[in-house]
């Protein structure tokens, strides 16, 4: 093909060159994979990150609605061409359909949660480039972008049908590979077995879904490891993982745990439910008379108990911020900062987003950092004689200032605007869930589960934070014995989490059989809803667009015969590619390749820290159904571990007979060895997200920096979270890169693809069956026991 093609070029004749340019080229599987792998990539995140302008909600399509000048007056309407099909395609297809989220009125959607997001936006919160580090708000963004492109991946591949699975095979847990056997046999059996409704089953009637079989059990290990290197990573690995667990601790300590378990006890399920809204919601000041009396509408009426939580855990953390600038405007001697400099920095931090995006893309040309951009803006005097001392100064004086901004608008949005959008969207919340927590305050003491999580998050927050080895505590029971030196702290493991994780998954199972045995109405509702919502995951080969029938390629009928790693989507994507001109397929070609190469690397990287974990675990056994000494709550109630109910509503609620599973003591036991990287190829694409962050400048003539330059650093002003002994954080995170691959440069396969693709998912949103929503379909409620409850509860 080649050599014909150099021919061709070397004629004159333009036809033949557009022959040329479109000859067909067939990508193999692995290349549709890594296509696929970089398109969903590149575009989730897109999609995620245009929510920070006010603009995007609107043309999100269902079941947010189109801002117009009459919003008051007229009906709402819904854009048809999503601005994130991928972000509307999950919506729609999985969360939208859910038991009780279908239930809530329009007008939760696109008023009180759009209005939040909108508020949100329109708030102009920082970005990390302004910072100069990886905020606890780009943490986040980014790890919730790498988990919705693998659903995303999964919505639109989908999963090929194969031969039927035997989960009562042999399966050793000792192994990665058995482990992944057994999370792959499982899933193809939830696509096309019946696995869902055999663990519905199985909840009903044993008290643990790990009885089911020795698939699912290794199912069940393949996902603790994995959601405790997320939960490692998170909040170890890190630099933002010690504030947002001070953020926890914070909000844990302020919960009324007793008050709620106290209004539990009460045995009417309208008075209980009022009561926890009065608990929760009710607000108590002269603008919530007025408004009620009518003298007033949207007057400030104070805030309830729910916003008092989230506005004192974030005035908290401005008191330890303010510190900070009250000692920087303090600063005497050499270092003495100029009222003008800080005054012209300070009058910056408040103008409005457009010059704030100005002074940033300046400061991005020049390059230049952000407080030389602001100074030189606001007045270039003020850079004379600019030492590179003071500057380091200006630079967390104006990171801190960002940062108790954000805080005050956060709370200015859920807490004090008018109208209260936070609330009226709880109640409808409530509202929407109230025949399923009437069914399960019937049957279920809801008390003990209260309690069972109170207790789970202390020994989450516990964990997180670095003891002695002799300290007392959750990890002191562990570490007493260890042979390591007393004095030195401990920085937790992914071990520490996943030996976490088995002891309390009994309290997760102890719940669900309960309500499956107790509650089979409610089940069925979840079942039927598992069982209509994983079919978008099985693999349908999809017929070609309205725009693909019209642009259609010359291979298009050969393509069709080679479905591969792209799934459903190979002949689409194959369509694409064969749509670009020669050159520029062969310009992607090698980048697409390199990341497929990159895709297999990661892979095995994977499969080799599991491994390692495994090797380093204590044995598992079954769970058990004995409350450790860690599961007492901290108000002295003890959880469901070994308790369960049944009988009558009320107070008229039995415990059932204690069980006979042996007590086991596998959450005591120390891990051989300690690991802290674990398996997910999702935190690698994670991570790449963070490092490819664009950072300003550091010194004044400094250069551009990434993410990858400030990883490992807490953001300045933090000073309040910083953390005490054990291994730094940047030293864990650069061992854990070294032997991870470092992923290719994929720009141009980006550029040359990326528009296409968004709107490929666009077609397949409008056009798949699987995406269909009816803006002006009213959803019926389901049965599952709430016609029998008349007394609906005014909240």
């Amino acid at each position: 093909m080649e050599p014909a093609h150099h021919q061709h070029q070397q004629s004159g004749d333009p036809s033949t060159r557009k022959s040329a340019s479109i000859t067909p080229q067939t990508l193999t599987s692995t290349q549709l994979h890594a296509l696929l792998d970089i398109l969903t990539h590149h575009e989730t995140y897109a999609e995620v990150e245009s929510f920070k302008h006010p603009a995007t909600i609107s043309g999100y399509g269902y079941p947010f609605a189109q801002r117009t000048k009459n919003d008051s007056t007229s009906a709402p309407t819904y854009a048809t061409d999503s601005s994130s099909p991928l972000l509307a395609g999950v919506l729609r297809t999985i969360v939208l359909s859910f038991p009780g989220i279908r239930d809530l009125p329009p007008e939760f959607w696109h008023q009180k949660f759009q209005g939040i997001l909108e508020k949100l936006a329109e708030a102009n919160l920082s970005e990390s480039y302004d910072k100069g580090s990886l905020g606890a708000r780009k943490t986040l963004a980014t790890a919730a972008s790498s988990i919705h492109e693998v659903v995303s991946r999964g919505i639109l591949g989908g999963l090929e049908q194969g031969e039927k699975r035997n989960l009562k095979g042999n399966y050793d847990r000792s192994q990665a590979e058995d482990l992944e056997r057994a999370w792959e046999d499982a899933v193809h059996e939830l696509l096309y077995g019946n696995l869902i409704d055999e663990l519905f089953r199985c909840a009903a009637e044993q008290k643990s879904l790990e009885e089911h079989s020795s698939g699912v059990q290794a199912a069940v290990d393949y996902i603790i490891i994995h959601l405790a290197t997320l939960l490692h990573h998170v909040f170890v690995l890190t630099p933002e993982g010690p504030y947002l667990l001070k953020l926890m601790e914070n909000v844990h300590k302020l919960l009324p745990y007793s008050m709620v378990k106290q209004t539990l006890r009460i045995g009417n399920a309208a008075t209980m439910i009022h009561g926890m809204m009065r608990l929760l919601l009710a607000k108590v000041g002269v603008g919530a008379l007025s408004n009620w009396v009518g003298l007033t509408q949207d007057a400030d009426d104070g805030m309830n108990l729910l916003q008092k939580i989230i506005s004192m855990v974030l005035s908290w953390d401005n008191t330890e911020s303010r510190k900070t600038i009250d000692k920087i405007e303090k600063t005497k001697g050499q270092l003495a900062s100029s009222k003008y400099q800080l005054d012209a920095i300070k009058a910056h931090v408040g103008k409005p987003r457009e010059e704030h995006d100005e002074a940033r893309n300046h400061s991005i040309r020049t390059p230049e950092t952000m407080v030389v951009t602001i100074l030189r803006r606001s007045n270039p005097s003020l850079l004379k004689n600019l030492t590179e001392e003071q500057h380091a100064q200006y630079l967390e004086y104006f990171s801190t200032l960002l940062m108790i901004r954000d805080r005050e608008e956060i709370s200015n949005v859920l807490c004090h605007q008018q109208p209260d959008l936070l609330t009226k969207a709880v109640k409808d919340l409530v509202a929407a869930f109230e025949p399923f927590i009437r069914v399960l305050h019937e049957h279920v003491d809801l008390r003990e589960h209260v309690a069972a999580v109170e207790g789970f998050i202390g020994d989450f927050i516990n964990i997180g934070k670095e003891k002695p080895k002799n300290g007392n505590g959750f990890l002191g029971s562990w570490t007493s014995g260890s042979p390591k030196n007393d004095a030195e702290a401990r920085t937790p493991s992914v071990e520490d989490y996943i030996i976490l994780l088995r002891r309390n998954r009994q309290l997760l199972y102890n719940f669900l059989h309960q309500v499956a045995r107790q509650c089979p109405y409610l089940t069925n509702d979840f079942r039927v809803w598992c069982n209509s919502t994983i079919k978008v995951f099985q693999q349908h080969q999809r017929p070609p667009s309205e725009h693909e029938k019209s642009t259609k390629s010359p291979d298009s009928s050969k393509s069709k015969k080679h479905p591969g790693g792209a799934g459903a989507v190979s002949s689409n994507l194959q369509h694409l590619f064969n749509s670009l001109l020669s050159s520029t397929r062969e310009r992607i070609l090698p980048s697409i390749n390199a990341h497929a190469s990159y895709l297999a690397s990661l892979e095995d990287l994977s499969r080799k820290r599991m491994q390692t974990i495994l090797d380093n675990l204590p044995p598992d056994t079954p769970p058990s159904t004995t409350p450790p000494a860690s599961s007492l709550s901290n108000s002295g109630w003890s959880t469901p571990l070994s308790w369960g109910w049944s009988g009558g509503g009320g107070d008229s609620r039995k415990p059932s007979p204690p069980p006979t599973t042996t007590t086991t003591t596998t959450g005591n036991t120390m891990p051989l060895k300690e690991s802290y990287a674990g398996p997910g190829m999702f935190l690698s694409r994670w991570q790449q997200l963070l490092d490819d962050t664009v950072i300003g400048p550091a010194t004044l003539d400094g250069k551009l920096r990434s993410g990858r330059d400030v990883k490992g650093q807490l953001a300045m002003g933090k000073t309040g979270v910083m953390k005490e002994g054990g291994l730094d954080t940047a030293k864990l995170v650069k061992m854990a890169e070294e032997e991870a691959p470092r992923a290719p440069d994929v720009k141009v396969v980006v550029e040359a693809l990326g528009g296409e693709f968004k709107g490929l998912v666009g077609d397949i949103l409008k056009e798949d069956g699987r995406f269909a929503v009816g803006a002006d379909r009213v959803v019926e409620r389901r049965d599952c026991g709430r016609a029998r409850h008349r007394d609906r509860v005014e909240v």
